[in-house]
């Protein structure tokens, strides 16, 4: 039988997404991460390219370079090379590598984190649903960045409505109908 192998994907927590509202997410990220409960440790980030749906469609031209698709300093440390995967779409799983990372090192245990649980979380769950992964969104280690809480609450909502069983949203709460 073949051992489950584990990662943790930190998405998306990078200096341009982080501000007052959610500053202490990444601390616990790294806190997470330093009780050493995975085989890897992988985090995608997000670059605006020039041209992209972000530009065409929502008029939005930020987060295009350093020091604003840098990975946020608190989580730094645990990078590499080999385990920063950039994206320039909502999903991390359509980054350039992430899915082959994931073939190559036999994982088929992901632990979803970062920023915007709305947003590039909610669409990773999604992505990670239909490629058939065992994940879970790890929600005290998700945040937003520029809505209110009702958002974070509606996307908790709409995972665990459509994408989990009743423990794979934490802290478990009753699933709703």
């Amino acid at each position: 039988m073949t051992k489950r192998k584990s990662a943790l994907l930190v998405i998306d927590v990078q200096n341009y997404f982080v501000n007052d509202k959610n500053s202490v997410v990444p601390h616990r990220i790294a806190d997470h991460i330093k009780a050493g409960n995975y085989d890897h440790v992988l985090f995608s980030q997000f670059v605006n390219r020039p041209g992209s749906n972000f530009e065409r469609i929502l008029d939005w031209h930020k987060c295009t370079g350093p020091p604003d698709t840098d990975i946020h300093a608190a989580l730094v440390e645990f990078t590499s090379e080999q385990t920063v995967f950039a994206k320039s779409t909502k999903s991390a799983f359509k980054s350039a590598g992430l899915v082959d990372f994931l073939k190559e090192h036999s994982i088929n245990r992901i632990d979803l984190c970062g920023l915007d649980i709305d947003d590039c979380v909610l669409a990773s769950a999604f992505e990670a649903f239909d490629l058939g992964y065992d994940f879970k969104v790890l929600e005290e280690l998700c945040a937003i960045s520029h809505e209110t809480g009702e958002v974070h609450a509606a996307a908790l909502q709409i995972i665990r409505k459509n994408l989990s069983s009743a423990d794979s949203v934490r802290p478990g709460a009753d699933r709703p109908n």
